[in-house]
């Protein structure tokens, strides 16, 4: 990678993990934010949920955008849009004020589908698993600093400069503080929004390329092709990619929310402490995709790279269960888990961007954001009801049950590349 593209994708990962922030800043709030704006679980259920539903319906429509247009325009406008949103969400005195905000902020916060594309567009078949890897860990590092944010600035002494704060703006609550995390967050949008600006070289230009595509179909080379979302998505093994990538975000979010509840109900931990307890998953994540997923993937190859670490998620999961009363035991397996987690849900994403064309990596990458997103939606709801209805521990049952899904489209996987190696020979 010359140095070009090395501050591009440096700029790119600053963006991802500026735009990922606000999925989870808002989780330590929860309980403040129940009692200030005097609204049920049920409501601040919503709350968490808008934003990945409002993430998931655009994501293919940001893809599709920077297929169009160009990855470094779009980008830029999903961070502005990003600190708008957060200034919108500082600055609500009303629950509806606040679902408004967090609404907006998943409309805006999703150039993670165009970080695919562009970690896409920047690799070669040897790379490309290392460099999404790269992007999702952006990802998971920003789902671990969220909370903490969250957690630390959110305030409640009214007699602080924070809870002094609240009174100027009319803000409801016992010294309770949503504005300085919100602020830091927007700061964090225009800071990323400024580095593409300067740092990001233009990945997809999609002029050059219907002009080279052009003259290749006049000299009898190629066939000039015109994408839509029948050609770059309804194929069987996009089509499986996807689903799997849907899979991925449920077990993701249910992972996440699912420890929150057990550590509530079964330790009775408060929000702060889950909040720096919870960032065990996310380094697992960022460890497996960041550190491990590039040599590995490297040694045995992307199939077997999934299938390594769909078990590796079940192991974690198992040692949880086993231990869950021994807390030491019980984070290291949810450790494991969300490495092992890393390892497959990325080389999936990896493996979908190699069964599609050029011109539709923005879109088709766009979907699977998309469909990650969705999982992240209906992981927490569902993990809520097992925990409530069943135990604490139930829903880590049901993503275990999950995993063996994954883990037997792993093996599918090893056996479909065995057979491709055979008959090359």
């Amino acid at each position: 990678m010359n140095p070009a593209q090395q501050r591009t994708m440096n700029a790119l990962l600053l963006a991802t993990f500026v735009s990922s922030i606000p999925a989870t800043l808002i989780l330590p709030m929860m309980p403040s934010l129940g009692v200030a704006f005097d609204v049920s679980p049920a409501q601040l259920g919503l709350l968490v949920g808008v934003y990945p539903l409002m993430s998931m319906l655009v994501s293919p429509f940001w893809g599709r955008l920077s297929d169009r247009y160009g990855r470094k325009p779009i980008l830029i406008i999903t961070l502005l849009g990003g600190a708008l949103a957060f200034l919108f969400f500082a600055m609500s005195s009303s629950w509806l004020g606040l679902l408004a905000g967090r609404a907006m902020q998943g409309l805006a916060g999703t150039p993670r589908g165009i970080g695919f594309a562009v970690a896409s567009d920047l690799s070669d078949s040897h790379n490309r698993a290392a460099r999404m890897g790269s992007v999702t860990a952006a990802m998971a590092v920003a789902f671990t600093v969220g909370p903490i944010i969250g957690g630390l600035f959110m305030g409640e002494n009214p007699d602080s400069w924070l809870g002094q704060l609240r009174v100027w703006l009319n803000l409801p609550g016992e010294g309770f503080n949503h504005v300085l995390p919100s602020m830091l967050g927007l700061l964090g949008n225009l800071i990323g929004a400024l580095v593409v600006f300067i740092g990001f070289q233009e990945t997809w230009k999609p002029k050059e390329r219907a002009a080279l595509t052009a003259k290749a179909a006049e000299q009898g080379r190629t066939q000039i092709h015109l994408p839509d979302f029948r050609t770059a998505i309804l194929q069987t093994a996009v089509i499986l990619a996807v689903a799997f990538f849907l899979l991925s975000g449920f077990i993701q979010g249910s992972l996440q929310f699912a420890f929150a509840l057990w550590a509530n109900m079964a330790l009775g931990w408060g929000a702060q402490l889950i909040a720096w307890s919870g960032v065990v998953i996310g380094l697992g994540f960022a460890i497996g995709s960041g550190l491990v997923l590039k040599p590995l993937s490297r040694r045995v190859g992307q199939e077997k790279t999934v299938l390594t670490g769909t078990v590796l998620d079940a192991v974690g999961l198992l040692i949880f269960l086993y231990g869950q009363h021994y807390l030491p035991v019980a984070l290291g397996g949810l450790f494991i888990s969300a490495l092992g987690g890393a390892l497959w849900a990325t080389t999936i994403l990896s493996l979908l961007s190699r069964e599609i064309s050029e011109r539709d990596q923005g879109l088709a990458l766009g979907v699977a954001n998309g469909a990650s997103l969705l999982g992240r939606v209906v992981g927490p709801a569902f993990a809520g009801y097992l925990a409530a209805s069943v135990a604490p521990a139930a829903p880590f049952v049901f993503i275990l049950v999950c995993v063996a899904l994954a883990i037997v489209r792993g093996v599918t996987l090893v056996r479909a590349s065995g057979r491709a190696s055979s008959t090359a020979r």
